[in-house]
């Protein structure tokens, strides 16, 4: 088995191996994967906190070794807090030292830590320094998604899908979701009914064949924060979303759960 490292800001995952492939998801700067099979200069790959796997161009990511990889997965992450930082990267076999931009959500293990013989180096002022589990820290995540457009398979400020959205708010407290909302439906305690719904539940909704097809985060009052189009706020009830511009229902709400 080989392992990789996402050593780039944002890499795209598709379907299949051609670069036109339909892109289902991102790696973003600090995801760690295993690579299941490879085909000329494209990997198969399977990421590690939420198993999706796709394919992904070679020369985007860098081979990490098995020790390496088991280090960093089972050691504690911080996220980069602010829309853009810029981490160092200095390549130990030729001492060549370039600047990335990396974006909110990237996560990394130390100030200053070593990966496939590359070195990182990030400043202090750029992550935050303590990992919060609460509602508060999820909301005010949340927020600075705000009008982020919508891109299919997207996960970060620069675009972003439904199920992209609440999986990175809810990684940044420290909670991994599963990736697509069909799937994060099957994780939390299921809430009753939207009257006992508080700020942070996920609630989901279906189209009229029953399939989960979007997700959002409660804020509470009757609003609700999701990717559709853009990052937005719109009210919500027991029929679903109201587009608060067109005050039309945009979505059948289908269940409500609880993950904190």
């Amino acid at each position: 088995m080989k392992y990789g490292f996402c050593n780039l800001a944002i890499v795209p995952v598709r379907a299949d191996m051609q670069e036109r492939a339909e892109q289902v998801t991102q790696l973003l700067f600090g995801d760690a994967f295993t690579i299941l099979d490879h085909n000329k200069d494209r990997y198969f790959i399977q990421n590690f906190e939420d198993g999706y796997k796709g394919w992904i161009d070679s020369k985007q990511v860098i081979e990490i070794t098995e020790d390496e990889y088991y280090s960093y997965i089972q050691t504690q992450k911080s996220f980069v807090k602010d829309s853009i930082a810029y981490i160092f990267q200095t390549n130990q076999k030729t001492q060549e030292k370039i600047i990335y931009p990396i974006y909110m959500g990237s996560q990394i293990v130390n100030l200053k830590f070593q990966l496939g013989g590359i070195l990182f180096e990030i400043s202090e002022n750029s992550i935050s320094k303590t990992l919060i589990t609460n509602k508060i820290r999820l909301m005010s995540i949340a927020i600075k998604y705000l009008s982020t457009p919508y891109l299919w398979g997207g996960k970060s400020l620069f675009g972003i899908d439904c199920s992209g959205f609440t999986q990175m708010c809810y990684k940044q407290i420290g909670i991994n979701l599963l990736r697509d909302a069909s799937e994060q439906i099957t994780q939390g305690e299921e809430i009753e009914n939207i009257s006992l719904a508080e700020s942070s539940n996920l609630c989901f909704f279906s189209n009229k064949e029953g399939k989960i097809i979007h997700v959002g985060i409660y804020m509470g009052e009757g609003k609700i924060i999701h990717s559709s189009g853009q990052v937005r706020i719109d009210q919500i009830d027991e029929e679903g979303i109201l587009n608060s511009t067109t005050q039309t229902y945009t979505h059948h709400l289908h269940k409500i759960k609880r993950f904190l």
